[in-house]
């Protein structure tokens, strides 16, 4: 029976450690990096130029994540852009056939 409680708590511990580890954090306030800080320039650029960044640094068994560099600021300023191009009649990438 106690070595069940023991194994269960320990079970319990390492989840949650796995758990607590397993958080996105906002890596460009300041960017620790030369890697992170072109990371964080190609958040300014906008999701689809991050995510080229991304999907090409993890090509090469990089720790890259596209929620690192993304915070409530960026998402704002990436609907803004957005919002912004659709005033202007610019058409945005899609996945539609013409």
């Amino acid at each position: 029976m106690n070595a069940t409680i023991t194994r269960f708590t320990f079970v319990l511990l390492s989840a949650g450690a796995f758990a607590a580890g397993a958080h996105a954090e906002y890596r460009c306030d300041p960017p620790p990096t030369p890697l992170d800080q072109r990371a964080c320039d190609a958040a300014k650029q906008g999701p689809d130029a991050l995510r080229r960044f991304v999907e090409r640094w993890t090509s090469k068994m990089s720790n890259l994540y596209f929620a690192d560099y993304v915070d409530a600021k960026t998402e704002r300023a990436w609907d803004a852009k957005q919002a912004q191009a659709a005033s202007k009649g610019l058409s945005v990438a899609s996945n539609e056939k013409r």
